[in-house]
């Protein structure tokens, strides 16, 4: 009897799933976002001459419209600026916003030198966000920090709100700033247009 019950509980722990590893990044999480856009970062980096700025654009447009929250990232950066535009210029704003988004980091990893992304960890941050601590590895083993603020959407998946360079210059922050100033002096059409005039020099660069 003994000999059969140990034969039934080595075959009830056989039947049990395999515990996760601590390597193993849970689907939907903050953390699998990021690795999301490094794995589209490094393939464009991989193919960044071939492709050229144009190429490089078309291949990340999709994947970093996904994962980023561009809509909710265009009002933080407008602030209290945002509710005075009207719903036609918050969507043309919202758009230009979105276009130099991507531009910027079709024109920042513009080549490849056998570099690595590495996902370190997250934090807790406030009113819900998670910070996923994320670093590109050079080949000669220098990391540079690009963090990135994450929030929960409705339905379960995470989406980036901000890009945090050297671990503590926000992206978001330094466009709130540069951003309010145009608006204040010039008004929302004259910062769209800036918006577009960037992302249209980029390709000639």
């Amino acid at each position: 009897m003994r000999s059969l019950l140990l034969k039934v509980s080595i075959l009830m722990l056989l039947l049990l799933p395999a515990p996760a590893t601590a390597a193993e990044t849970p689907p939907g999480s903050p953390s699998a976002t990021v690795e999301r856009l490094n794995a589209a970062l490094l393939e464009v980096m991989q193919q960044a001459e071939a492709l050229g700025f144009a190429g490089r654009y078309a291949e990340l447009e999709p994947t970093l419209t996904e994962i980023f929250d561009f809509p909710a990232m265009a009002r933080i950066t407008l602030g209290s600026q945002w509710s005075r535009l009207s719903d036609a210029q918050q969507a043309a704003f919202t758009q230009a916003f979105a276009d130099y988004s991507v531009g910027v980091f079709a024109d920042r990893f513009d080549g490849f030198g056998g570099e690595r992304f590495e996902v370190l960890g997250e934090e807790e941050a406030r009113r819900g966000a998670v910070l996923v601590r994320n670093q590109i590895v050079k080949s000669d083993g220098e990391a540079v920090e690009i963090n990135y603020l994450t929030q929960p959407q409705d339905d379960g998946s995470w989406r980036i709100v901000d890009t945090i360079l050297g671990g503590t210059a926000s992206e978001l922050a330094a466009r709130r700033g540069e951003y309010s100033s145009i608006m204040r002096k010039l008004g929302v059409e004259a910062l769209i247009q800036t918006l577009k005039d960037k992302t249209a020099g980029f390709a000639n660069d």
